[in-house]
């Protein structure tokens, strides 16, 4: 059996703080290894459950997060940018089942470090008038192919939201969501026994989707006005408001790969001082 498991950080167990989770910061260089404790708690799960190929693909920021040193030897990891389908990148045809870990909710929700693929250039983001999370636009991209999500892990509004989009996955909630920058946090060796027993779970319930029908619509309202310039470079990203762009594609892979092309030329406009 094949698992994919799609690992970002600000999900991460104790991780409350964007100063855990930056890149060369001493924060982020002491929760890159409870990030690979949850992940390979994961693994543990999910090889209990009868899984023998397992990839992790680093999800977070620069991509060059979980400690190779420290996985688990029974995974191999996807490390380093850039991905042809990004955070899901190592999912095919030929995968039996994603798990999400370390995830979050979506830009101007409720959530610890909230956002949707980027931390502050987006005030919100729709797909098909539904709020999108990261979580929820990765996993209809998966279930374009066939391959349900069974297991996310992240606070319990990410549980909330992953209901929606995998009902039949294991959920691992390792802290409650305070404020968007604050939890309260459960210590790692219980949040390792959750996360290995939720995906243990949910790989016994595996089930494949039923994939969601195009065109696939992103509304798109961003900090700045700026930034929507940019983004409408794009053949078929049209401006539909001082702050707002849509594009339509009859393909979620399609839908996933322009949306990631947005973010790049919306961060790439972005002012360092006004945004």
């Amino acid at each position: 059996m094949n698992v994919l498991i799609s690992a970002d950080m600000e999900g991460i167990s104790g991780v409350t703080s964007p100063a855990d989770v930056h890149p060369g910061t001493p924060g982020w260089d002491h929760f890159r290894k409870i990030m690979t404790a949850d992940v390979n708690a994961a693994v543990e799960g999910f090889y209990e459950a009868g899984a023998r190929n397992i990839v992790v693909n680093d999800s977070h920021a620069n991509m060059h997060n979980v400690v190779y040193d420290l996985l688990d030897p029974r995974a191999t990891l996807i490390s380093g940018r850039h991905k042809k389908h990004c955070m899901v990148e190592g999912v095919t045809k030929s995968t039996d089942a994603v798990a999400f870990i370390g995830y979050h909710t979506a830009a101007g929700q409720q959530g610890i470090m909230s956002h949707t693929y980027s931390g502050d250039i987006y005030n919100a983001v729709w797909l098909n008038g539904e709020v999108c999370s990261e979580g929820y636009m990765n996993a209809l991209f998966a279930a374009e192919l066939g391959v349900p999500v069974v297991l996310v892990s992240g606070d319990d509004l990410t549980i909330e939201d992953a209901k929606r989009y995998a009902p039949d996955a294991g959920f691992a909630a390792v802290k409650r969501c305070v404020d968007r920058f604050t939890a309260e946090c459960i210590a790692p060796e219980k949040t390792f026994e959750i996360i290995k027993s939720a995906a243990r779970d949910g790989l016994s319930r595996l089930r494949k989707p039923e994939p969601l029908k195009g065109p696939f619509t992103f509304r798109i309202e961003f900090a700045a006005a700026n930034q929507v310039i940019a983004a409408t470079h794009i053949p078929g990203v049209q401006q539909t408001g001082t702050r707002e762009v849509t594009y339509t594609c009859e393909k979620m892979e399609q839908a996933l790969r322009c949306f990631e092309v947005v973010t790049i030329l919306g961060n790439t406009s972005r002012d360092a001082i006004y945004g």
